[in-house]
């Protein structure tokens, strides 16, 4: 088996992004870009004992020069390549201005070895060095991330790659890390601080408008627009609510590269590729496919699952899926991530010849909402309209305020007002029912939603 260099480098914004995209489907020649500041790519770093650096670096992912964390000097940090059943060393030396940490996400360690400050660990203070030292208990794909204050969202985060003790039981050629992460040129404290403020801040230019109002008139009539919208308007919800950042504010990356820059693997007609997808955003859920070619996940993060092919999965933030691709013809296949609120992308290609590009697909409508997917019963819908459900309603299964409970939900005063974006007066607790009627956007990082949507009508199908 092979283990070509997982990549790495920049990023930039939507609105070029859109504009890259869109010369090279035309088949113009790209468009210039603003110079830019470039990151080296992520390095892979194997054995028992590791030296990381994190500090600060000039970074221009969107034709805005701005400060970045890296770890030695990349962002992405590197890729840790380790072997179940060693003891790993690292060494980490703050560089930073303020306190950091490396938290090794999914790695069974002893929790002084965690890397959250508060739990058994004080953090790293400035221009001190904090010796990680574990027995790595497992393998698969993980990553790593800083837990201090939002590193995370300023680019403190990398891959990890552990191969197991014995034989790996997914047989393939070629391996590559795919990190997918989100980019905003306006602090991660101004962001937060935005959305303490209004949970809708960022979500502006997905609001139904009076344009769509008069579509859905002309199209319904007025009494079936009526009965449809007004559930929603008198409980202050919205059906196109599905991220709170959106595309507007964040840019996307895989590897650190953003869609024009292309991040780029190799494979040879008929050779088996795994690819190591992780969803190391701040927030953003990405629906990933690539157009042509049949995926086959094998691995669910980090653990060994029973080969199931897809053609189109969804990657909650956090997890990391692993899948097994077999391109038989010579042509470039694009991988394509779109984000949630289908604003924006992030895009590399798998192709025999650095040379090949291939098409960038567009992106699918805005995915619009229902009862189900905001983990409401129709009783619940009728009690938004301000009706009360009928005994009908109510029969059948029930939706608990807690465990073993069918008593109602009382909310109090504190949980109403402008910051409250919903309220569900009687949440759904069905995942033992059939997979198409647990779909809860709380749930969007479960194996079972992940099933689901493979396999149900999807949001944006």
């Amino acid at each position: 088996m092979t283990n070509p260099p997982w990549c790495g480098a920049i990023s930039r914004r939507t609105f070029v992004t859109g504009l890259t995209a869109g010369a090279a489907l035309l088949g113009l020649s790209s468009l210039p870009l603003a110079a830019r500041t470039r990151v080296p790519p992520p390095t892979i770093l194997s054995g028992e004992h590791f030296s990381l650096k994190v500090g600060q670096r000039p970074v221009n992912f969107t034709g805005q020069r701005r400060n970045a964390i890296s770890v030695n000097g990349s962002v992405p940090g590197p890729v840790l390549h380790w072997r179940e059943g060693q003891t790993v060393t690292l060494n980490v030396f703050n560089q930073l201005p303020k306190d950091t940490s490396i938290h090794w996400h999914g790695i069974r360690v002893p929790s002084n070895m965690n890397g959250v400050p508060g739990l058994n660990f004080p953090g790293i203070r400035p221009g001190e060095n904090f010796r990680y030292r574990f027995k790595v208990k497992q393998s698969g794909t993980y990553w790593y991330h800083s837990h201090s204050s939002f590193q995370r969202q300023q680019g403190l985060y990398g891959a990890i790659v552990i191969d197991p003790i014995d034989e790996d039981p997914v047989a393939y050629d070629r391996d590559y890390v795919v990190l997918l992460s989100d980019w905003s040129d306006d602090s991660p404290q101004r962001i937060y601080s935005n959305l303490k403020k209004d949970g809708h801040y960022y979500n502006r230019h997905r609001r139904r408008t009076t344009t769509d109002l008069w579509r859905d008139v002309r199209a319904k009539g007025i009494e079936q627009t009526w009965r449809e919208r007004h559930p929603w308007n008198f409980a202050g919800i919205s059906d196109r609510d599905v991220s709170d950042i959106t595309s507007d504010t964040y840019s996307y990356l895989i590897n650190g590269q953003t869609p024009e820059d292309n991040w780029t693997a190799l494979f040879a007609p008929g050779e088996k590729v795994r690819l190591r997808f992780i969803n190391a955003s701040a927030m953003t859920i990405f629906d990933l496919r690539i157009p042509g070619l049949d995926m086959t996940v094998v691995s669910a993060d980090g653990q060994n699952i029973q080969p199931l092919r897809v053609d189109e999965f969804r990657l909650g933030t956090g997890e990391t899926y692993d899948v097994v691709v077999r391109p038989k013809e010579d042509r470039a296949y694009t991988l394509f991530a779109q984000a949630i609120d289908r604003g924006g992308f992030a895009r590399g290609t798998l192709t025999p010849n650095q040379k090949f590009t291939a098409e960038v697909p567009s992106m699918d409508p805005i995915p619009i909402l229902d009862e189900r997917d905001l983990g409401f019963t129709p009783a619940s819908g009728a009690k938004a309209a301000g009706r009360q459900p009928s005994a009908e309603e109510h029969s059948g299964k029930l939706a608990p305020a807690g465990l073993g409970s069918n008593s109602s939900i009382i909310h109090q005063p504190t949980e109403k007002g402008h910051g409250v974006a919903l309220r569900a007066l009687t949440p759904k607790m069905e995942c033992m029912i059939p997979a198409w009627d647990c779909v809860n956007i709380s749930s969007a990082t479960t194996a079972a939603y992940f099933v689901t949507r493979i396999f149900a009508a999807s949001l944006h199908r």
